[in-house]
């Protein structure tokens, strides 16, 4: 059986127009944990809002998109130029920041939405190319588990899809640990 061919465009989409949003007004975001063959590397990619910062290939899911692995298979696209196929779900993770736009029903005790929901997937890739939509305003590097944790820790919502992913986490004092 032959994997169907996606028609790619080499211009990442903008805007809102499209977007889908949670009944708690939450936006739905959906992304990928792209991992190295040998699973010691995740691919990281650099934030538009901050180039020396680094996150994982997420994005908006779209209203065209019939499910959020479509979105984050596009998202790893746009973003990172990896093409591959979808190895397991690592389920939805709430953006523990509050909503940029909120107005909060104080009297009520109203609860505050997450920021995004995020729908991750852990992504085996086929292909990396040298030119996508977005390689002229991001940067993509390999990190291991360690350095992508140093990476992302402002962003506790990515964190916890680097952990639910089959990432090897070797740490320092496990990787010495042998000695003694």
């Amino acid at each position: 059986m032959s994997t169907p061919t996606i028609a790619r465009s080499m211009v990442a989409r903008e805007g809102r127009e499209m977007q889908r949003y949670a009944p708690s007004g939450a936006r739905l975001v959906a992304g990928v944990v792209a991992l190295s063959p040998d699973k010691t590397k995740v691919l990281l990619v650099s934030s538009t809002a901050r180039q020396d910062k680094f996150v994982l290939p997420k994005g908006g899911f779209e209203t065209d998109e019939p499910m959020p692995e479509d979105a984050a298979m596009r998202e790893a696209w746009e973003e990172g130029g990896i093409i591959g196929r979808i190895s397991k779900p690592l389920g939805v993770i709430d953006d523990p920041r509050p909503p940029k736009i909120f107005v909060a029903d104080v009297a009520g005790g109203g609860i505050v939405p997450p920021r995004a929901e995020y729908y991750f997937f852990e992504m085996e890739i086929e292909k990396e190319l040298d030119k996508w939509p977005e390689s002229e305003r991001r940067i993509r590097k390999w990190a291991t588990y360690n350095e992508a944790m140093s990476e992302l820790i402002n962003r506790p919502e990515l964190i916890e899809a680097l952990n639910r992913s089959s990432l090897i986490k070797t740490s320092i004092t496990s990787a010495c640990s042998h000695r003694f």
